[in-house]
């Protein structure tokens, strides 16, 4: 047997449940709540591979999400058990990339994610080429054919729908907004869409002013964007 074919498969699969309190007003799960649950299972994983918070800060590298995209197959409901699974895909470039699958008791699909990463330096808030990779035998499958498709929000279309100050309790162990607190902030926006989308381009700090808008275009497509009061982009999100 070659050493390759006894390399640790590379995924991790975990029991969830989620509360009412992961639900709108519709019944619909809420996509921070999704978010949340890919954000632990991925850090529990690259923590399981040696490649957690401890182990990257000690070479002053932290793991940064910058695009993530997921789709509800079938509708998910409090209190019920169900499986997650995530496993890496190569990285291309400063790239990593990582897909999720949400399973019910029956083996049903129920949602289906995918995320990009990148290893910044702590100090310099840079992306970094990082010598860092995950050990193990990588499974050859997408979670999207297209993957997360580009988009482009219609300045001239957005619409102020509120402003959202920076706290203590929107921060993470990075020193900066946890992904998931960005649909938070646009939830009533967000709220009911079964595929997501959310590119992060800059991180938001505590005591910043991130100011949201909204805009929809003819396909039935709406868009919301945070960003600073100089025009800086902070997060854009695209549901449907």
């Amino acid at each position: 047997m070659s050493d390759e074919s006894k390399k640790e498969l590379l995924t991790l699969v975990r029991s969830i449940s989620f509360s009412a309190e992961d639900f709108d007003a519709k019944g619909k799960i809420k996509a921070s709540s999704l978010m949340y649950a890919f954000q632990e299972i991925a850090a529990a994983h690259a923590e399981s591979l040696g490649l957690g918070f401890d182990e990257l800060i000690a070479k002053n590298y932290i793991w940064v999400l910058s695009k993530l995209r997921f789709k509800v197959e079938k509708p998910l409901e409090a209190g019920k058990n169900y499986i997650l699974r995530t496993y890496p895909r190569p990285k291309k470039a400063v790239t990593f990339f990582r897909d999720y699958y949400i399973y019910d008791e029956a083996d049903n699909l129920m949602a289906v994610g995918t995320s990009h990463w990148c290893i910044i330096n702590f100090e310099t808030r840079r992306i970094e080429r990082a010598k860092v990779d995950f050990d193990g035998t990588y499974i050859d499958h997408e979670a999207f054919e297209n993957g997360i498709e580009k988009f482009k929000v219609d300045e001239a279309a957005l619409v102020k729908i509120g402003t959202h100050k920076v706290v203590e309790a929107d921060l993470d162990e990075n020193m900066h907004v946890n992904n998931c607190r960005y649909a938070d902030m646009a939830e009533n926006v967000l709220a009911g869409h079964t595929d997501f989308s959310i590119y992060f381009s800059k991180e938001a700090l505590l005591g910043d002013e991130i100011l949201l808008y909204k805009a929809e275009d003819e396909n039935g497509y709406v868009y919301v964007e945070g960003k600073l009061d100089d025009g800086t982009v902070i997060f854009q999100a695209k549901v449907k």
